[in-house]
């Protein structure tokens, strides 16, 4: 089916405000003396020529300091990264060095394939316990991600997703590891799809966010396949129902990733675009303020090697993959 053509630019911007007009609306505003939204963004190292996760020779240090740099100078404060492996786990002394003023989220590959291999940084066991080390040892670390969308069903579960008991216990054990100091600044969580928090929120979401000090899910109205114009609303809605749920326990809600691609096949009526992209980033953005909601940006770079996966793969960067940006100053993450 030919997708429906991309209205003029006026045009989405018009419908687009709209929709950050009720997505507001659905909400009541962030409470008093709450600090402002944190709006961070995902980053992973593999956007230069040739560069994949797949690939054993890890990143060039000058090449992190360099990404570091920019992430910085667009005005983020929290970055979140995916996994420890093939020198990821020098990003959080690089930066603690480079940008002591910039917060770091570690993430932990959880898969069951191999999982407790303690020699194999790929895999979970090893992963679990450098995120521990480096925690206890870098102030600058403020969360410990134990997995993404790793459970039965999930999007980006391995080919051996983890039972939801073997993720508890990962996250439990991170949790006892931490040293007193570290257990004081360093939240624990999960990131949870829609899929896991909502639709089997008896089954997965609220047994995993039990033992969690904050809710992690990840939103992507893209995949809902509606019109960008409609996207902040949906978002909106995704977040109101994850309120209702799991709002009883008083723990903090976090979207771990949430962004739009900018180019790539049509998902129904959700089209990629440039355009499209600023403007649910600045919707979302605008949201988050209004509200005290903290959120992660996917991704700060375009990486290539996603192209292996789905046409949209590569495209979901703020940035080029050669760290151009792709909105010009004032960056639309940077709404008020």
């Amino acid at each position: 089916m030919t997708p429906d053509p991309i209205p003029p630019r006026g045009g989405v911007r018009t419908l687009a405000a709209a929709g950050v007009l009720l997505a507001c609306l659905l909400w009541a505003p962030a409470a008093p003396g709450r600090e402002p939204a944190r709006i961070g963004v995902a980053y992973g190292p593999f956007h230069r020529p040739g560069q994949s996760p797949h690939i054993t020779a890890p990143v060039p240090d000058a090449h992190i300091e360099t990404d570091l740099d920019l992430i910085v100078a667009a005005g983020f404060e929290h970055v979140r990264i995916f996994g420890l492996a093939n020198g990821l786990n020098r990003i959080v002394p690089i930066a603690h060095r480079r940008h002591p003023q910039l917060k770091v989220w570690v993430g932990v590959y959880v898969c069951g394939r191999h999982h407790d291999d303690p020699n194999d940084l790929h895999h979970t066991r090893a992963q679990l316990n450098e995120a521990v080390r480096l925690a206890n040892t870098f102030d600058t670390v403020a969360g410990i991600v134990v997995g993404n969308e790793c459970l039965p069903g999930e999007p980006e579960a391995c080919r051996e997703p983890v039972s939801v008991e073997q993720l508890i216990d990962d996250i439990e054990a991170v949790r006892r590891a931490l040293s007193a100091a570290a257990r004081r600044h360093v939240r624990v969580t999960s990131a949870l799809s829609m899929l896991a928090a909502v639709e089997r929120f008896e089954t997965q979401g609220r047994r995993v966010a039990a033992h969690c000090d904050l809710l992690m899910v990840n939103i992507h109205p893209f995949y809902n396949r509606i019109p960008a114009a409609e996207a902040v609303p949906a978002f909106a809605g995704a977040v109101q129902r994850l309120r209702e749920l799991y709002g009883a326990d008083g723990k903090q809600l976090v979207v771990g990733e949430t962004g739009w691609p900018s180019a790539g096949a049509a998902n129904g009526a959700a089209l990629p675009g440039r355009d499209h992209q600023a403007l649910y980033v600045e919707g979302v953005s605008r949201m988050a303020r209004v509200t005290g909601l903290d959120l992660f940006l996917f991704e700060m770079f375009d990486e290539p090697w996603k192209s292996e996966a789905e046409s949209v793969g590569p495209h979901w960067g703020l940035f080029e993959a050669d760290g151009r940006p792709k909105s010009d100053p004032p960056f639309p993450w940077a709404a008020k």
